[in-house]
């Protein structure tokens, strides 16, 4: 059984203002689950159907809340939703910056499904920092977790103001901005240290960022195609740069 409490407490964190307030955030679904529960984030609360229970066997400090499908709907941020759910705890902020090997940074990225794929594309590339506008979308957002399909605990995802991030980058650190009109990545050479800018989905770069950046880069175009989704670009990009 579920409380009250429990569904009112765990359906205010669809909102960000309430995972801030607690310090919290929900994942769901059983590969995100499994993955989260192998990390070194901390558990707060459980809930999963007796189905589910039976066929998962998990080691956790915490209490496994039974719940029937009707009560897990009514905590889900899913349009249908899974047979587990866990309530975890927000990691302490990272305060040392790192830029070592490939980085991403990310102007004002809004949608939820792209930088939860972004998190999940730097995983596969095994690119560990990823550098966030304060203003770009929660990385505890139930859309964002869901997307990243387990990578987030792997993946550090980091908050800042990029105009005083991009001052503090040495000079042994190749900044790259990607726009529609760079050289081809074809012909860029970097090394070992190396950050690359994406801005927002329909606006770009921000100007007080591109500004600070004199390598630009682009994907050659073959096609009639306007533009590329921001995590496509990243793939295609970390692909070339990161083999």
């Amino acid at each position: 059984m579920i409380s009250k409490n429990q569904i009112k407490f765990v359906k205010s964190l669809h909102q960000k203002k309430n995972r801030l307030e607690h310090r919290c955030f929900i994942v769901e679904s059983t590969k995100n689950v499994l993955e989260i529960l192998s990390s070194d984030y901390e558990i707060v609360q459980l809930f999963a159907t007796k189905k589910w229970i039976e066929f998962n066997s998990v080691d956790v400090k915490v209490s496994v809340n039974e719940v029937v499908e009707k009560e897990m709907s009514r905590i889900s941020a899913l349009k249908t939703s899974s047979e587990v759910l866990v309530v975890m705890r927000m990691k302490e902020r990272i305060e040392k910056m790192s830029f070592e090997g490939v980085n991403i940074m990310l102007d004002d990225v809004r949608d939820p499904g792209n930088l939860g794929t972004l998190i999940r594309i730097c995983d596969w590339f095994a690119v560990k920092n990823i550098y966030l506008s304060t203003n770009s979308v929660d990385m505890y957002n139930p859309k964002v977790v869901q997307s990243t399909m387990g990578s987030l605990q792997r993946v550090n995802v980091v908050y800042a103001d990029l105009v005083n991030l991009l001052d503090s980058v040495g000079e042994e650190v190749d900044v790259f901005a990607t726009v529609m009109n760079g050289e081809n990545i074809k012909n860029i050479k970097v090394n070992n240290n190396s950050l690359f800018v994406f801005g927002n989905e329909s606006k770009g770069i921000s100007e007080d960022i591109l500004s600070k950046i004199e390598n630009r880069i682009t994907i050659n175009k073959f096609g009639n195609a306007e533009s590329l989704n921001v995590s496509v670009s990243a793939a295609i990009i970390l692909n070339h740069f990161c083999n």
